[in-house]
């Protein structure tokens, strides 16, 4: 079985491409060869979480056209394991269906671990061309707003006969759920519908590491998704308690 991920979510700014690329830093962390597309037409940003957009002239239109995948391939430095293909930086650049499944089911023979990074929002046109294999990641923050537009996106994948659908809680944050102004994890997995596939704790520096385009490799952040990925590789992996979120 091969290792697709597709990262979705309905409402924007949950935080869905910081949970993709952690997702790939784990994975190469792990000894992985993870292949990371950016799939965000027009707003593209892991070339810049990733610190390779000085670099880059290709993307993955050019591949899906015929282009040669070294071409639009980008290393980020100190990660040895991660490839990255950038989106286009400008919308009109439509992919093909057909070239687009193809490509990824080409590129799972190829690489450890594939990831998807899709936009916000409920345009579903090349959800349809990926394998059955693909594992569905949809991000939500523990808001009502968001909870809610993860359970409309549930919806829609398993209307499309997606049913290997999961759920991270992004942006967890304890202080929040003990005032109740946030539902409980058990709510929230109510609510979206969805398997809890993980929770990763609120960490305030994430913007900051983002400018400088660094990631945190330790504490808590850096377990969750260590968590979550072997749970996504079929591991058994436990949500620890509460407090150590």
């Amino acid at each position: 079985m091969y290792n697709l991920w597709a990262v979705t979510s309905g409402k924007g700014g949950v935080g869905k491409s910081t949970v993709a690329s952690y997702l790939a830093v784990a994975e190469e962390q792990k000894g992985k060869s993870v292949l990371i597309i950016d799939m965000d037409e027009g707003l593209r940003c892991l070339d810049l979480l990733f610190g390779v957009s000085d670099r880059v002239l290709f993307d993955l239109s050019d591949v899906i056209a015929g282009k040669n995948l070294s071409a639009a391939v980008y290393r980020p430095d100190g990660f040895p394991g991660i490839y990255l293909v950038p989106a286009p930086a400008k919308k009109g650049k439509a992919i093909d269906k057909f070239a687009f499944s193809s490509f990824v089911d080409e590129q799972c023979r190829k690489f450890d671990t594939v990831i998807l990074d899709f936009p916000a929002g409920m345009d579903f046109y090349l959800y349809e061309a990926l394998p059955k294999y693909t594992q569905f990641i949809t991000v939500c923050n523990p808001d009502p707003v968001s909870i809610r537009d993860a359970a409309a996106v549930a919806n829609k994948l398993r209307s499309l006969s997606k049913d290997k659908v999961k759920l991270i809680i992004n942006k967890f944050y304890l202080k929040y759920l003990r005032k109740g102004v946030f539902d409980n994890i058990d709510s929230i997995i109510d609510k979206s519908t969805l398997m809890l596939l993980g929770v990763v704790p609120y960490y305030k520096k994430i913007p900051v590491l983002q400018a400088k385009s660094r990631f945190k490799t330790g504490g808590r952040l850096s377990r969750a998704f260590l968590r979550i990925s072997k749970r996504l590789c079929g591991e058994t992996e436990f949500l620890p308690k509460i407090k150590k979120i």
